[in-house]
């Protein structure tokens, strides 16, 4: 057996593989390997939801409909923002207006699914200033998740920012089973900040 983390050298490759894609140092010693990106969403949100403080995590619409299933199933409430129309990219406003006191976390997906677009840059990190703000205003981090099992199906030139590059408490879920057009090949992986 390897350990429940997943073997060192698997998750060393993980993360010189991410370091030479991305140039973001991850350490392998904060990388888990999972059956999958839906078991590494589970897991975070188990991780950081505290259903007796009645947290809430933000979900960007469209969302993928198991992102309820998965919040609700921590004891946390889901709160969803319409996108920015007609592009699909984030309305910052209407996000800032969701996030309360209790707000855990933001989940985000992209190229996502179901709408294929993928978040700019220039989104990505407006998203991550908001973050920041808001962290630092209750002194205390929202979490940003980055469900990124689609991250190499973008088309046309479109380039899938690395969010951990722009705000620090980022987990990263992932799975290798689109990427290598591998349906039902549960293998995967959370990236955890420092």
């Amino acid at each position: 057996y390897t350990s429940a983390q997943g073997d060192m050298s698997v998750r060393k490759a993980i993360a010189d593989s991410i370091y030479r894609r991305f140039s973001f140092r991850a350490d392998p010693n904060l990388i888990y390997m999972t059956a999958g990106a839906a078991a590494s969403l589970t897991i975070t949100l188990k991780a950081i939801v505290c259903p007796e403080n009645k947290d809430e995590v933000i979900v960007i619409a469209p969302y993928f409909p198991e992102y309820k299933v998965f919040i609700n199933m921590t004891g946390a409430g889901c709160v969803i923002v319409p996108p920015k129309a007609p592009d699909f990219q984030i309305d910052l406003t209407a996000l800032k207006a969701a996030i309360t006191p209790r707000t855990k976390a933001v989940i985000v997906n992209s190229p996502n699914n179901p709408s294929g677009v993928v978040y700019t840059k220039e989104t990505m990190q407006a998203l991550c200033l908001l973050l920041e703000e808001k962290s630092e205003q209750r002194g205390e981090p929202i979490y940003l998740i980055s469900d990124e099992p689609y991250r190499e199906l973008a088309y046309d030139g479109a380039v899938v920012p690395y969010v951990t590059k722009y705000y620090r408490n980022t987990l990263v879920g992932y799975s290798f089973s689109k990427s290598l057009s591998l349906p039902g090949e549960r293998i995967g992986y959370v990236v955890v900040p420092d």
